[in-house]
């Protein structure tokens, strides 16, 4: 089995799903798009949801690696704000990910799956603020409303950047550093 031929599989369900949707998808078309066999197909996926489900466990992974630890004893502001500029610079990059999971999630046969991809990111928000709460930077909260808001306005952010051709990435998380600031920071922040 061959990396590179899973990895045109991958590429090609990227770009039927974010155009025909979960359910408009079959296998035909992906397989298809990527130019292999059918019994190819089935050697890297048992199934469509296989195919969707690995997608997105990759954006996971790709935002926990673009997500860098905050350091108390530097700008702690620069940095959350590096961390912000790159998670809507992945988006923005990727956007035909980021559409089937932006914008196709309400389609009754991936909900699930997309609930599951964004518990995730509730999970991983929260025990960053739960960290930031340790190390003093953020005051104490319900670190499980406010992830679950985060994840609930980040969405609503890159709904409304997705169409958009150029994107000020400095500015938007500026604006996102701004909104959060009287929130849940502390006054005695490191900034």
């Amino acid at each position: 089995m061959s990396v590179q031929t899973k990895e045109r599989i991958l590429k090609a369900a990227e770009k039927e799903f974010s155009q025909r949707g979960f359910y408009g998808t079959q296998i035909s078309h992906i397989i298809q798009s990527a130019g292999v066999a059918r019994g190819t197909f089935y050697l890297y996926f048992k199934s469509k949801e296989e195919v969707f489900q690995e997608l997105l466990k990759r954006v996971v992974q790709d935002i926990r690696e673009r997500i860098k630890p905050v350091d108390p004893t530097k700008d702690v502001i620069s940095q959350v704000r590096q961390n912000i500029v790159s998670v809507v610079e992945y988006a923005l990059q990727n956007r035909d990910l980021a559409r089937i999971v932006l914008f196709r999630s309400c389609e009754p046969e991936y909900a699930k799956i997309t609930e599951c991809f964004f518990e995730e990111l509730v999970e991983l928000v929260k025990k960053t603020l739960e960290k930031g709460i340790e190390m003093g930077i953020l005051k104490p909260i319900d670190t499980e409303i406010i992830a679950r808001a985060i994840v609930g306005a980040g969405k609503e952010v890159l709904k409304g950047l997705i169409s958009k051709e150029e994107v000020d990435l400095f500015k938007v998380a500026e604006e996102l550093i701004n909104f959060c600031m009287g929130g849940i920071w502390n006054d005695n922040r490191g900034a």
